[in-house]
């Protein structure tokens, strides 16, 4: 099964690529960056796959029940086990509904959900405590992580079934309660899928909900292929990001996201990226829905630095943001290279966002906040959009870059934006407008604040 998944993703990369090249070289209006991107990404595309042998431990043979009440960790460890014994293989899930805790899976392994099966993880918090010889949380201290892989190679997650979180357990004691400013501090909740520092890695066609926190969460990973996932969770749900990719050479590709915070969010935090070697390099995202949800991210943390990211072919229906780049003082670096082309946009609250204050959100010189360090400060540099159009938002859009450290060579071309307000643009120099409109049905079409712009008239928001 993995074999021929794997042959059709190639066949789709190659696609995408091919289409990226035809229009690169019809475009003249093109930053000249742009074919450093598309180079990069024609490396990107020779991906390693993952290589995993052709044997099947079904778990039902180790004794799982399927039955929604019947506690089967036990069971999956050993079908994990034994897969791993064998030197890899296909741990198979089959249909029914099987009630579990944290599990750990392996290198050169399949964890396949066959059509109707359906992982539940357990929500009595007793289950992921930590201990010494728990697989431990990397990033956060608290409660363990449902489904995790650390330093393996060759790993897929696949298969049309059902991961759930049953996140509804955890929810409420995470929410922001009334009369407090901030959500109570409580333990760390548990990650869906979290694999960190892995190889050649496969999640192709399963459908993730309702996290107790993050749903997926490739972290460190290299050579990494994310095709037809769906993620889903209420969308007033509390941080409940459906992918937070970090590494290098990543492909995601048709994907539906529907949930209650980021909908992707590259996550370049790594503390020993640089410029030269950035954290986060060499992302392809195209075809994917976006439809409740914070849009598609970057950060909020940059320090890790990053490069290279196509996003292109993608819907967002009713999401905060359309694209989100964000960071704060203390917490960003260098992120440039970043080409957005072919999308829609409709109802989004706002298309285009820019911040370098996050978490806050200054739109005015007022309104910015005392620099408390001058240490990784973010920096936004050669952004392209092109061919996208929005409509029916309450803002145009926003850049909020830092005073001495602007965001640069932003370029707009065959973008076209409707929306009750207009863009508004805080330190930002070589903003260009090219055959571009941004229609607003009060107060002009962009609204700068030491902000160096061409292209476009900036009270009605026509070519100029």
């Amino acid at each position: 099964m993995v074999k021929v998944s794997l042959k059709s993703v190639q066949m789709a990369v190659g696609i995408s690529l091919a289409t990226v090249v035809s229009v690169s070289a019809a475009q003249a209006a093109q930053p000249a960056w742009v074919g450093k991107v598309v180079a990069k990404i024609h490396h990107m595309v020779k991906v390693d796959q993952p290589r995993i042998p052709h044997r099947t431990f079904n778990i039902k043979s180790f004794g799982a029940v399927g039955n929604a009440t019947t506690m089967n960790t036990v069971a999956i460890e050993k079908a994990i086990k034994a897969c791993e014994k064998a030197g890899g293989g296909e741990v198979l899930i089959p249909a029914g509904k099987y009630l579990t805790g944290p599990l750990v899976l392996g290198s050169s392994m399949n964890f396949h959900l066959a059509r109707g099966a359906e992982i539940l993880m357990a929500t009595n918090p007793k289950y992921y405590l930590p201990s010494a010889k728990n697989q431990r949380n990397i990033e956060h201290p608290g409660y363990r992580n449902c489904i995790v892989a650390a330093h393996a190679h060759d790993i897929a997650i696949t298969g049309h079934g059902i991961i759930d979180g049953q996140g509804q357990a955890w929810w409420p004691r995470y929410r922001k309660q009334p009369g407090h400013k901030h959500p109570p501090k409580l333990p760390h909740r548990p990650f869906m899928v979290v694999l960190e520092n892995c190889t050649r890695v496969l999640v192709q066609n399963v459908h993730l909900e309702n996290s107790p926190m993050f749903h997926l969460v490739p972290n460190g990973c290299r050579d990494v292929i994310i095709d037809h996932v769906t993620i889903t969770a209420p969308i007033n749900t509390p941080n409940t990001d459906a992918c937070d990719p970090a590494g290098w050479n990543y492909y995601i590709t048709h994907c539906t996201f529907n949930e209650g915070d980021d909908c992707i969010a590259i996550k370049a935090s790594a503390r020993n990226g640089t410029p030269a070697h950035p954290s986060c390099e060499n992302f392809l995202i195209t075809h994917c829905a976006f439809e409740h949800g914070h849009g598609m991210s970057v950060g909020g943390q940059t320090n890790g630095c990053l490069k290279y990211v196509v996003v292109r072919d993608c819907t967002f229906d009713h999401t905060h943001r359309g694209v989100r780049l964000k960071a704060g003082p203390g917490y960003g670096g260098l992120s440039e290279y970043l080409w957005y082309q072919n999308l829609t946009m409709r109802d989004v609250r706002l298309p285009v966002f820019i911040n370098s204050f996050y978490p806050k959100k200054p739109k005015t010189p007022s309104q910015v906040p005392p620099l408390r360090t001058h240490r990784n400060l973010p920096v936004w540099k050669h952004v392209y959009f092109e061919n996208i159009t929005s409509v029916n938002s309450p803002h145009a859009g926003r850049i909020s870059a830092l005073p001495g450290l602007p965001a640069d060579d932003i370029v707009f071309s065959n973008v076209h934006i409707s929306a009750t307000r207009g863009f508004t643009m805080l330190n930002a120099r070589n903003i260009r407008f090219i055959n571009s409109s941004i229609t607003v049905r009060h107060g002009p079409a962009v609204i700068p604040y030491n902000a160096e712009i061409s292209g476009i008239n900036l009270k009605t928001g026509q070519p100029k």
